[in-house]
């Protein structure tokens, strides 16, 4: 007759203490803190093997979440049923489900990102950007840098600003091409 070879369920247990014999059913135990992965239950077979391969017994709770690069959540409970909140440091913005939630051990949905935002040119740089298109556009040198001087005077803009201003187009187009 013979008997199978003795089921292993991972983090919980088997329900019989006994050996289980061919053609016998046998059934696997959950404790209310977990979930079964896979059939509770299994036969075995004339050739000692089982029908269903043992399954696994997992926590119902999750985890810690992983946590976005500029960012942080808000949340010390990992149990099921319970709630995290993501935020962002400042100067960068959410993307992504703000609230998960634990549900059987996983996570309602992948973590967020949080993403740099960009900062809007201002009018001191607008009235630049103008000045060096109307330069590129002229065809004599000379009226050009007439043109770019009178709407630089005109924008009370310094040709100390325009050195800042492009040595800082320059650090960010540098870091760029680091990336």
């Amino acid at each position: 007759m013979g008997h199978c070879p003795d089921p292993l369920l991972v983090t919980d247990e088997f329900s019989s203490l006994e050996p289980v014999n061919v053609n016998d059913t046998f059934m696997f135990k959950c404790n209310e803190h977990c979930i079964f992965k896979g059939s509770n239950w299994s036969q075995c077979r004339e050739n000692h093997t089982r029908v269903t391969h043992s399954p696994v017994s997992k926590s119902r709770d999750c985890g810690p979440p992983e946590t976005p690069t500029h960012g942080y959540f808000e949340g010390r409970d990992f149990k099921s049923g319970s709630t995290i909140t993501y935020y962002c440091q400042a100067r960068y913005r959410l993307v992504g489900t703000q609230h998960q939630q634990c549900i059987d051990g996983e996570w309602t949905s992948a973590p967020p990102i949080c993403e740099l935002i960009q900062e809007a040119p201002k009018p001191a740089e607008l009235e630049l950007e103008k000045a060096f298109l109307a330069f590129q556009e002229s065809k004599e040198l000379c009226k050009a840098i007439k043109k770019f001087t009178q709407r630089l005077k005109k924008s009370d803009l310094t040709m100390e600003k325009v050195k800042y201003s492009l040595e800082r187009k320059k650090a960010k187009l540098k870091a760029k091409m680091l990336l």
